[in-house]
This record gives C-alpha cells, structure tokens and sequence, in this order.
C-alpha cells in the first residue's frame, strides 16, 4: 500500500505533490479543458507539514506531533521550522483564502487544515485500507474522549475550589494579539513608546528619501503621524526620557555626514547636540535613574563598534568607553538598561556570522553570558521585573522572538515570525516592534542583447538563494541557499537546474568561491565555540571540508589566488593569505578587503571596507598598490565582478541604482541599467557567465517594515 503521506492531492483548485515538493493552481479556461499554472516548487519539509494536516483532516494536529512526524521530535530546529513552514504555507495557499482559509491555528492545541484533501483516485484502495485503520484509530480517541469529559467533571469540581487561581491562569494564558499600527508604503522601524504608552517614535525611509523620526498618538489612531526631524538629516532610532517630555536619538547631517547625539525637546522643537557619534542607527537606551544615555559607536581611529555613557546631569560630560579598548575580539552592537538599574544588556558580535547576549553588572562591571551560537541579533528589551530578556534574531534568513531568563539562560520562542528589535514591554503582555520582510534571490541580466533587457529570476523559488559564483571550469554556480532551513551551499548549471546540495553542516555558511580549476570550494561558517568564524575548503573530489589554519577569530569573504594553491581574506591585520597546505598565514597588506579577484599571479584586484574606488596590489612588492577605478566612479562595496576586459559592478544614486560596465582598455564607464534603489543586496555578490554572456547577481527588494503591537502570553 503506498503511504498516503506521499499521494497527490487537492485542497479546492490547489494540487499539491509530494512526489516533485510542488504546489499548483488550476483554472478554468472553458467547459471542456482545464490550465493548469506553473509548478511553485517548496521546500521538502513544507510539503511534509501539508500532507500530514491532509492525512488528520478533520483533526487538530498538535505542534509536538507535527515535530514529532516531521523533524523527528529535534524540537530545538522543529519549533522555528513549523512556525516558518505554517507561515510560507499560508502564504503560498492565500489564493485559497476566499474559500474560507487553509489552515487554522486552534489556540492551545496545534493546526488544522479546513479543506477537505481529495486524493488521486488511482490509490483509492490503499486510501480506504488506511482510512480503515483510521477509523480504528478515532474510536479508540472517541473513548479516550468519554474518558476525558469523566475526568473533567472531576476537574470541574476542585476547580470551584481555586476559581481564583485558574483566572490568574486564563490571564496569563491569552490568545498572541498582533495589532498593526503603521500602513504607510516604505519602512517603519525601530519603535519605542513613551512610559505613559500614550506615544509613539519609530523611523522612517522611503526609497530615496531621508529617513526621519515620527511621532504617532498611540490612542488616536484617526491622526497622522507627525514628523519630528527635518529632511536635511537623518535619524532612525529614539529613547525617551523619563518624563517623557524629551527625546534622544543619533543625528546625521545630510552632506557633511556629521553625526550627532540630539536632545529634542518636544514642546519646544528645540535641539541640543549632546555627543559626537558615528551613524544615525546607533542603539542607544537610557538609564533607570535617568542620569545616563548609552549608545553605540566607533569614534577613535582603530576602535570597533562600542558602547559609550554620557551623563546628562554634568554639565559639558564627555562620553566614556564602557566597551574594550584594544586588540578587541569582538564589537559590541546593541544595548538596553534593566528597568531595576542593575544590568546592561549587550548584543555583542564575534564575527560576522557569530553573535550572543551578555549582561553587565553596572555595580561591578563583572558580565554573564547568557547565549551561545547565535546568528544575528535583532534587538533587546527587558520585561518589566529586569528578570527576563525579549530579543529577535535572524537564523539563516528567517527572524523571530524569543525571551531568556537571566537566571536560568532558558529560551523560549515567541512563534512570531518577522519579529524585530522588540521594546517597551510592559506588565500586561504587550510590546512593540517592527515585522520585517525580505527575501533574497538570485537574478540575471543578459549582455549584448539588441533590445534593452532586465533583471530576471535564475530561480523560481520561496525561498532565499544569495551570493552566487561561477567556475567556467566545473561550469557551475554555487550559492548559498535555505532551502532545507540552513544556510547551505548547493550548485546548479548556468540556467539554475540540476540542483546539488554540497554541504549539510547545518549551520551559517557563507560567501562560497570557486577554486580557480573548479575543484574546490572555499567559504567560511562559524568556529567551533560559535565565537568567530573560519574559512573551509569543500573538495569536490572526495566531499572533505577541511578548514585552514588560522589565529584569526574572524575573517571577510575569501578569495582565490591566481595558481589556487591559497586563500585570501580581511583579517584584523589586514589582507592575509591562508595555505592549502596549512602553513603559517602570511599578512600581505594592512588593507583591509572587501571583494577581490586575482587578475594574474602577481596582479590582485579588491574593493575595500569603507574606502571607495577599486584597488590593485602586486603581491610580489605589496607595497605598491594603486587606484585602479576613482572613488568617484566606483562605490560598489561587494557587488561587483572582474572579468577578462573590464569590470562590472553596482552604484547607487538617489533612489535607483545602476549597473555599469568599466572597459580596461579605454577606462571608459558605460551604464547597462537601471533600477530602483534597494533592487540589489548590498551584501550580495556578481559573477559573470562567459558561455551565456549574462551577470548573475543577489536581487533584493525595498524592504517591507510595519510596526505592531504584540500581546503575548509568555510576556507576562
């Protein structure tokens, strides 16, 4: 008999496969023929999380036994994966919503698929043998059931007894409440309420435009936010203070780029620079006593992101580090004050992939660190009672909320997907934060066409694929994908088909390149102590990953030199070459390196971090090294690709971005295309196709950003 969680089935004019993971909408052309659309390809355990809410029609399925069935009882990756697959579900079935919905989330109980599932006739008599075995099953529940009301009855009665306390339960068991309270087109982020909850600040971009603060009564939702910062500079994030007459926020100046620490005062409109800062993104919170702001910066030459304290009761104070000074193995990103005026609590980054939470005792300086192995940490706030963290985090490209008791270190998931930079909770359950949407894909533009062509999709997906490249030797693209919940390195051909899974580390690859003969594959994940990261080579001969040697704890995005015998990449000390043969590392410049390309044995092309223009260094005598493209002309950062007769790469102006071609023979610039602004990641990467003339390259969208209220149970 063929196992029913493998038949093709229907949900109304939806046939879902499980043969191919593919999903399909039918509509009717006339009478007598049927169309069906193009196949949705989904992600495996998706299409697992369907079929079996089809095989338990009409019945509550519960999340443990989804995870239990599905992901094999691994609750740890199962919680946030069956929140995300529901999610995408939903998403990808809402042509189905007119028919009253697909799935329902039964509050304290699990899902359940409201449409009736019509399988393939041709398993009729397998369905029926298992349908009999079914209804054995649900009559053996029909007891259980009578079994449960007898037991009830007895619950009922000693419940009357301790009435009070089953309320104080119900109370704290309330259904999550998600309340929308920004609409506006753009992004909308970084909230904070005002301690009365009366208002609320956040930031705003439009594409193109500067972003600004804007105030919104929170109890008059009929009156428009107010913006509160001109368009001559830019701010994003606010704290209040305590009487909640004032605000403080980061301030830079359109132009000069000078960034300041502002007080506003809002009765007034008045401002007052405070401090000087280095971006207008900077966290920043203020302390319980209201004596303090802290914020995070990297003023001082040679210093990483740190945390800052200002006194705002001293007249002409002058801000001091509170974060390591030198030689420093990690920066710290985010930070929030416990309402007790006992701790601080930092969002402290190892490396590029690696991220944790540590808290500050403020008496004695003395830290604990709560969390190990965390991607990307989306924002912190204490609960009320400074006993319990709320925190987001991006995992692999998806993000959510969680809380964390300080005592225990125990993580709980707030099952809200999008979830970030979470604050003002407050003792009722309630706080605010931004839902952020954004997808990654790879995309293609065709060279040499006579009509004047665009950005096309390599691959029709729900998923994210990102950071591609191409080996003209192995003739094919690596990428890095979440297809299975991971970031994980496939391959494919050159037209995104014949798909291979190269790595299943289950954890955060990034940045692959191509050896230069298509054998290997160079990329970095975390280390072993999920505190920096490494750099790996995948040999495709024998499927091995090996990492190189290395002292460093974090390293950018790796290159190949020119014979493939050693791998390049930005290290604290600048430009470092790692061995295949794991001799010592050998620092070739004090640069540092954001993309490069070898362009002969001694020739080597990079971009730089925070530097404009691209760069050429002999690495016979490193100390030569000379602007290759002006700054003016070239600010592409990652995107951008070497090839035989010039350089293709990215820039951005107002609200589009272009793509433009160098030609190395006569240094002439020419512009390819157009886009909006945002269309390409600037944390993606390009790669040329000789054999199909086209660039391949990571497509992004202008973020989506709403801002919500949650009320949660797990909050109280």
């Amino acid at each position: 008999m063929k196992d029913k969680n493998k038949l093709s089935f229907c949900l109304g004019s939806c046939r879902i496969d499980p043969s191919d993971n593919s999903i399909s909408f039918q509509t009717q052309a006339d009478e007598t023929s049927q169309h069906e659309a193009a196949k949705v390809s989904l992600q495996p355990k998706f299409i697992e999380v369907l079929s079996y809410l089809a095989l338990r029609h009409p019945n509550v399925v519960t999340r443990d036994e989804l995870i239990e069935k599905v992901w094999e009882g691994n609750v740890y990756v199962g919680t946030k994966a069956l929140t995300n697959a529901i999610w995408h579900l939903r998403q990808q079935l809402s042509p189905l919503e007119q028919d009253g919905g697909v799935i329902e989330t039964v509050r304290k109980a699990g899902y359940r698929l409201l449409l009736p599932p019509v399988y393939d006739i041709s398993d009729d008599t397998g369905i029926d043998k298992l349908q009999i075995t079914e209804a054995k099953l649900q009559h053996t529940m029909r007891r259980l059931h009578f079994m449960v009301i007898l037991m009830g009855a007895v619950i009922v009665t000693v419940g009357l007894l301790i009435g009070v306390h089953l309320y104080q339960d119900k109370q704290r068991m309330t259904e999550t409440q998600m309340t929308v309270l920004t609409r506006d087109p753009g992004s909308e982020r970084y909230p904070r309420l005002s301690h009365d909850r009366r208002w609320l600040v956040y930031g705003a971009s439009r594409p193109g435009v500067t972003s600004s603060l804007y105030l919104k009564d929170f109890k008059r939702e009929d009156i428009p936010a107010r913006q509160l910062t001109p368009s001559t500079s830019a701010e994003l994030r606010a704290v209040w203070s305590l009487d909640d007459t004032k605000l403080f926020f980061a301030s830079r100046t359109q132009g000069t780029g000078e960034c300041q620490i502002t007080q506003l005062t809002l009765a007034t409109n008045e401002t007052l620079a405070l401090a000087p800062c280095s971006t207008d993104m900077a966290a920043i919170d203020i302390s319980a006593d209201g004596q303090y702001l802290a914020y995070v910066s990297s003023l001082e030459a040679g210093k990483v992101g740190g945390i800052y304290r200002l006194s705002l009761v001293q007249p002409d104070a002058k801000a001091e580090r509170l974060s390591c000074e030198v030689h420093c193995n990690y920066e710290d990103r985010d930070l929030a004050f416990s309402p007790d005026g006992r701790w601080l609590a930092i969002a402290r980054r190892f490396s590029n992939i690696s991220e944790d939470i540590f808290i500050r005792d403020l008496a004695s300086a003395s830290e604990k660190r709560l969390t190990h192995g965390l991607e990307d940490i989306r924002g912190l706030s204490w609960t009320p009672d400074s006993q319990s963290l709320v925190f987001a985090t991006e995992d692999s490209g998806s993000r959510n909320g969680f809380t964390i008791d300080i005592a225990t270190t125990h993580i709980q998931s707030l099952d809200v997907e999008g979830m970030s930079y979470p604050s003002s909770v407050s003792a009722e359950g309630e706080l605010v934060y931004h839902q952020y949407r954004r997808q990654f894909q790879m995309a293609y533009f065709s060279l040499g066409e006579s009509v004047s062509g665009s950005l096309f999709p390599l691959l029709y997906s729900s998923i994210s694929h990102r950071n591609p490249d191409y080996s003209p030797e192995a003739k094919r693209i690596v990428f890095v994908s979440s297809e299975t919940g991971y970031n994980e390195i496939w391959a494919s051909d050159i037209n995104g088909k014949k798909l291979e899974q190269h790595t299943h580390l289950k954890s955060r690859v990034a940045y692959p390149r191509w050896s230069p003969d298509g054998s290997k594959i160079a990329f970095i994940a975390p280390d072993d102590r999920n505190e920096g990261n490494r750099i790996f080579i995948l040999d495709l001969a024998n499927k091995n990953i090996t990492a190189l040697a290395s002292s460093y704890h974090n390293h950018g995005r790796p290159s190949w030199n020119w014979q493939g015998t050693a791998v390049l990449a930005s290290t604290s000390d600048g430009i470092t070459e790692f061995y295949l043969d794991n001799s010592t590392p050998r620092v070739i410049s004090p640069l540092t390196m954001a993309v490069g390309f070898a362009k002969s044995a001694n020739e080597f092309v990079f971009s730089r971090y925070g530097v404009n223009g691209l760069w050429q260094i002999d690495l016979t005598q490193p100390e030569q090294v000379r602007e290759l493209i002006p700054s003016k002309v070239f600010r592409a950062g990652n995107n951008w690709v070497l090839t035989a007769n010039g350089v293709y790469f990215k820039s951005s102006n107002g609200n589009e971005q272009r793509l433009n071609f160098w030609e190395a023979s006569n240094q002439q610039l020419t512009s390819l295309l157009r886009v909006p602004r945002s269309s390409l990641s600037g944390f993606g990467s390009m790669t040329y196709i000789q054999e199909s003339n086209r660039l391949v390259m990571t497509l992004d969208g202008f973020p989506q950003r709403d801002i919500i209220l949650l009320k949660h149970k797990l909050l109280k």
